[in-house]
């Protein structure tokens, strides 16, 4: 694997020469060993400090690191005539490591380390392409638990603005695929106005589609009379398109309802789902520099017909920029969404096969570059 992850840093324009072969002898050694340290991974002392020396230095940026990648990334995607660019945020928990300089906050004050929102790339078959763009951002802590001032605050200057950023990232990929169907998947954390509106401003230019798992139960304009006047009651009352049926597993685990995280416990069954879909036109938030543009896109419910007793059913809702006129137009987006799961396993990878809340750094800048390159190769391992 680790000539093959080099070409994915070839050409980083680092401002050294030195500097650049210095990364791909780096590379290779992370690469070659994933799992080990990097004085483990380095083979010995002078390499370890080369490498710890590189990692560490201030010329050195994740964005400049992986700009190589995302051109590979671009080209991959050429060869197929559609792409699913998932996003998602993870924590990077570095607790343990008390000497370490420049971690932000997590979810607590007692806990230390990075947030990473990454754009991961597949084909629609699954393949994997690589990672788009991926931002390791460490919180202040003045910004933990102050949602009242957030709250006040323009878009641009919240965390929530990152899934706007991934959108805008994906439809500058479709500007350089005209001939490739570019998606921008999210879960319910990018149920977000903004988007909607950047997609509607972006009409008659190349633009991604997007898919996304709907989060707030927002009021409708436009609809018949008699007809529930908000998302979740209309959907349940929208046409029905046709029925799906699949295998599913046992699965437990918990989940965030409300601020809360609550376990939940599925049985393995064979899922029997109504597929329902109708156009929507949702009231538009208030926002401080005034009221957003009215934006007009499509709704689909799967919703589980006679789930066991005791379980709740197997429910989606989606949202999509797409137009939806027929079974097999709400069963592509359907499994479209689903594949947004391969970006937790990335995750998954990186955290587990990459071990990268175990690297031993002291600065937070060196950490980030090194995460920036664990990201590559927990991309490749997918990929083989």
């Amino acid at each position: 694997m680790s000539e093959n992850i080099q070409e994915e840093f070839a050409n980083a324009e680092l401002n050294d020469e030195r500097r650049s072969r210095r990364l791909c002898k780096v590379v290779e050694a992370m690469a070659q060993a994933p799992e080990a340290s990097l004085a483990a991974a380095c083979g010995g002392w002078a390499e370890t400090v080369a490498a710890y020396r590189l990692l560490g230095s201030e010329e050195l940026k994740p964005e400049a690191l992986l700009e190589p990648h995302r051109r590979a990334v671009v080209e991959r995607c050429r060869a197929f005539g559609c792409v699913a660019v998932s996003q998602d945020t993870t924590e990077l928990d570095f607790t343990r490591m008390k000497a370490a300089k420049g971690l932000g906050v997590l979810n607590e004050e007692s806990r230390r380390g990075f947030f990473m929102h990454s754009l991961y790339a597949a084909s629609e078959e699954g393949l994997p392409l690589g990672i788009l763009q991926t931002g390791i951002v460490a919180r202040p802590p003045e910004d933990l638990g102050n949602a009242a001032k957030r709250k006040h605050l323009p878009i641009e200057d919240k965390e929530s603005w990152r899934w706007v950023d991934g959108y805008l990232k994906s439809s500058q990929l479709a500007a350089e695929l005209p001939d490739c169907e570019v998606f921008s998947i999210s879960d319910r954390e990018g149920d977000i106005f903004e988007i909607f509106e950047a997609w509607q401003k972006l009409e008659g230019s190349p633009r991604a589609e997007w898919i996304i798992r709907a989060n707030q139960d927002r009021a409708l304009v436009g609809l018949p009379d008699g007809q529930g006047a908000k998302l979740f009651e209309a959907l349940a009352e929208a046409p029905v398109l046709g029925e799906v049926c699949f295998e599913m597993r046992a699965r437990k685990g918990t989940r965030k309802v409300k601020g809360s995280t609550k376990a939940f416990r599925r049985s393995a069954r064979r899922v029997h789902q109504v597929i329902r879909a109708m156009e929507i036109k949702p009231r538009p938030p208030y926002r401080k520099a005034g009221k957003l543009p009215e934006v007009s896109f499509h709704a689909i419910m799967a919703e589980e017909v006679d789930p066991p007793a005791g379980e709740e059913p197997v429910r989606w809702l989606l949202l999509t920029s797409k137009q939806i006129g027929s079974l097999a137009d709400a069963r592509r987006i359907i499994n479209l969404y689903l594949g947004r799961w391969d970006i937790e396993v990335f995750h998954k990878v990186l955290k587990t096969g990459c071990r990268v809340e175990r690297i031993q750094l002291k600065e937070g800048r060196a950490l980030v570059n090194a995460i920036a390159i664990y990201a590559v190769i927990a991309w490749r391992i997918l990929y083989l």
